[in-house]
């Protein structure tokens, strides 16, 4: 019983699907991440379904683009976005660290976080659409881009888990508060399991795909322990935003540049 609570919260806080409503206990939270990338398993499969399956392959390949790139949108409701927007701004500010935090938790939106949204809008735009049509996007490319819905959801539950916090409130601190050694363990074994299948659909693009991720993790710790301190939920939520529009930059760019 406890497994459909902790299934329940997790796509409660990270997507719009509909769960069951009732009332959320200490320990329900802290396991919200333990199903967090079952959220991308989901918007990988509606992906992968816009684009390989009939007869909605038939669709003109302009309105799977579109379909494509607001499927995440639209299963999430935009929640890691609003992450980013805020990360975004809090960054272009150029203010002390302390300002940065109250930026982050600042409701308003700023002009460089509407300016950052459609930079990063157009490149995931750009990404999907050199991927969607390039002949050598078959199936097995197209596993690859719904697999990175779900590796960029367990690597920003284990940099959540893992990483220092920036402050010691807030959303991301209260869900990561309780949470066990179990939870980390369980999303490394997921993690493990998708760049294993990656690389055995197309050794060059999962292990291109999974390099990516790599120095996207390794900036993103430097640069957030330089600029906040820490994490915040805010600033996960860039982080995972941003891996999947670099990965699926990548991926369009290694179908171009491989034979």
């Amino acid at each position: 019983m406890k497994i459909f609570r902790w299934f329940a919260v997790s796509f409660s806080l990270y997507s719009k699907i509909p769960m069951p409503v009732f009332e959320w206990k200490d320990d329900d939270m802290a396991h919200s991440l333990v199903f967090f990338p079952f959220v991308g398993v989901v918007i990988g499969a509606v992906v992968f379904a816009i684009n390989a399956l009939k007869p909605l392959a038939a669709i003109p390949v302009a309105v799977r683009i579109i379909l494509t790139v607001l499927t995440p949108l639209v299963v999430t409701g935009g929640f890691h976005v609003d992450g980013l927007m805020d990360t975004e701004d809090a960054l272009n500010s150029y203010a002390s660290r302390e300002k940065k935090l109250e930026i982050l938790s600042d409701p308003h939106i700023g002009a460089f976080s509407v300016i950052s949204l459609i930079k990063w809008l157009l490149a995931y735009a750009a990404s999907v659409t050199a991927i969607l049509l390039n002949p050598k996007a078959d199936t097995r490319v197209l596993i690859i881009l719904g697999m990175t819905f779900v590796i960029s959801r367990c690597l920003s539950g284990i940099t959540s888990l893992t990483f220092t916090k920036a402050r010691d409130n807030g959303m991301l601190h209260e869900e990561t508060k309780n949470s066990r050694r179990g939870t980390i363990i369980f999303l490394a074994i997921i993690l493990a399991t998708c760049i294993l299948l990656m690389t055995g659909v197309n050794a060059a693009y999962g292990a291109g795909v999974a390099l990516v991720y790599l120095l996207h993790t390794y900036f993103y710790r430097r640069r957030v322990y330089r600029e906040f301190g820490g994490v915040t939920g805010d600033t996960a939520g860039f982080y995972l935003t941003a891996g999947e529009v670099l990965t699926s930059a990548a991926l369009a760019i290694l179908l171009y540049i491989l034979p």
